[in-house]
């Protein structure tokens, strides 16, 4: 009897207790197509995750209770399920993780689980439309309201489930978070999903069977104490009494711990493991493969490691930004900024612009030979407690433009299981040399004479995209299908005539668009209705005084 092959895991169990979880949740799933951002990171797709490559199905957080969107991960650790093992899944900007193609409409999730348990449920959570790309996954990044849910019926699943969903229209980068409500523990797995909607179709799965049952990375080094251990999972869950373990006396290299765990699995009799030669399984430094006869049953072998010592706590802190920020004559602009960590982490530093594009990014190194004042101190997440250090930092910006950009800084231990993000918002202004006057005629016209060139917009027609149409003297194009809704009250419009529009609660402003309120003239950071900038200044740039009429 062929048996399905399963993938191995890295269990942080220190990970897993600071979460107030039982290391006794025999379930483990992810999201595989479209892939999860864990999954992907199994397969090479994403890089520098840290040990959930090895483990995309153990992304494990609580339920809350209330349970999710109310409960559960605190915002800023929704991607790593709350748990410090996986931190590394939480850093966001628009560039970091690969994205799977997908359209609006009914597409097909899969979960494939290595341990399947009873479920409660899955629901489906997508990010709004204007959402922060470049700050950790929140509350505030999505519809708390899933847009799709399936009972589990409180029912042991198959391996393998799949979802019909109608996934809501968005346009770009969205994630998509699918939470499995484990029906008889207090945990629930999360799987957070990168796309972008820019095509469509849900790729085919496919099943394959395979005597192997599980792998020993030799990617994880332990400490005196430290645990390396099997966790084998039969059809009824985990089987704690054929497990395999190897503890270290000493600090040992990963390749070394998966050498003395392949040894001890060997001695124990039940499974096999090493280089397979013919009916031969020999250890080495490195990775072992696990092996069953295809008669016991057996689903899957996974691999956890179980710390000595629980870390203390990273601290990070981003100072010192300068904004705004003129561009010189040469059409150049450098942006400073200070970094302080309390432990060696590698830094790298990017610039978005407004639409998400990368502008330059930098990689820098801070390591225990720099020095720094202990202050302006934040604590983020689980690390070795040191002296700070810090570095004063700086990014180039050739042919930079004027307008709003984001800094994104993640700083990644050096040693340990840590990520940290920080961001930073800031503004590029001209040259005051090259900034021409504004006479105020742009800014008082509100009319458009290309206006009277274009159809006039009608509520009875129906807009598919792409129509230019005129409203009220101005002109709107069409962004995707629409019907019965005025260009200045949709999203689904955009508006193409140069103007600034006085602010008033029901207009629609775009990224970039200006208004005039009390006297002044505001851009617009990003998608906004009914965020006044005396209301919501955070939604606003403040550009200048406006021009009299």
């Amino acid at each position: 009897m062929k048996m399905i092959k399963k993938q191995f895991a890295i269990a942080i169990a220190v990970g897993v207790a600071a979460m107030g979880l039982s290391v006794e949740s025999f379930s483990h799933g992810y999201v595989s197509q479209p892939e999860s951002r864990s999954y992907l990171c199994k397969l090479g797709d994403n890089t520098g995750c840290g040990a959930i490559q090895y483990e995309p199905q153990s992304v494990e957080g609580p339920d809350g209770n209330p349970r999710f969107p109310i409960g559960g991960p605190a915002d800023g650790t929704i991607a790593a399920a709350g748990s410090p093992a996986w931190s590394e899944l939480n850093a966001q900007t628009p560039a970091r993780w690969s994205k799977s193609d997908i359209a609006a409409g009914p597409n097909v999730f899969t979960w494939t689980f290595t341990a399947n348990h009873v479920a409660g449920d899955w629901r489906y959570f997508i990010t709004k439309p204007d959402w922060d790309q470049s700050r950790p996954l929140s509350r505030a990044a999505f519809e708390l309201t899933p847009f799709c849910e399936y009972s589990g019926g409180m029912m042991r699943p198959p391996m393998s489930v799949q979802h019909t969903c109608e996934v809501p229209s968005r346009q770009g980068y969205q994630v998509i978070l699918s939470v499995w409500d484990v029906g008889d523990t207090a945990a629930s797995f999360y799987s957070a999903i990168d796309v972008n909607f820019n095509g469509g179709g849900t790729p085919v799965v496919e099943d394959n069977s395979f005597l192997e049952v599980g792998i020993i990375s030799g990617a994880i080094a332990l400490n005196e104490g430290d645990t390396i251990y099997t966790r084998v999972m039969d059809a009824n869950g985990e089987n704690p009494s054929l497990s395999a373990s190897y503890t270290a006396t000493v600090a040992t290299s990963g390749a070394v711990a998966s050498f003395e765990l392949a040894r001890a699995i060997n001695a124990q009799g039940y499974f096999f493991a090493g280089e397979r030669a013919g009916d031969v399984f020999t250890p080495v430094a490195g990775v072992n493969k696990v092996y069953t006869t295809g008669y016991d049953n057996i689903q899957s072998i996974e691999v956890a490691v179980e710390f000595a010592d629980v870390e203390s706590e990273y601290r990070v802190t981003l100072t010192n930004v300068d904004s705004p920020i003129e561009i010189n004559s040469a059409g150049v602009a450098d942006v400073h900024f200070t970094v302080s960590t309390d432990g060696a982490m590698n830094i790298v530093a990017t610039l978005f612009d407004s639409s998400g594009a990368t502008l330059v990014s930098d990689t820098f190194v801070l390591d225990d030979t720099m020095s720094v004042p202990d202050d302006a101190i934040s604590c983020d997440v689980p690390g070795p407690s040191l002296s700070m250090q810090t570095v004063d930092l700086k990014l180039h910006v050739d042919e930079a433009v004027a307008g709003e950009l984001t800094l994104v800084v993640i700083a990644t231990s050096i040693q340990g299981n840590a990520t940290v993000q920080k961001t930073a918002n800031l503004t590029l202004v001209a040259n005051a040399a090259d900034t021409p006057v504004d006479d105020g005629s742009s800014s008082c016209d509100l009319s458009d004479p290309m206006a009277l060139m274009q159809p006039a917009f009608s509520s009875s027609t129906v807009y598919t995209g792409g129509e230019i149409v005129s409203f009220n003297d101005l002109v709107y194009k069409a962004k995707w299908w629409t019907v019965d809704v005025a260009p200045d009250a949709t999203n689904a419009f955009e508006l193409v005539s140069d103007v600034r529009l006085d602010y008033a609660d029901a207009t629609i402003f775009l990224e970039g668009r200006e208004a005039i309120f009390q006297g002044n003239v505001y851009r617009a950071k990003w998608w906004t209705l009914g965020s006044s900038p005396l209301a919501s200044p955070e939604v606003w740039t403040l550009v200048g005084p406006a021009p009299t009429c």
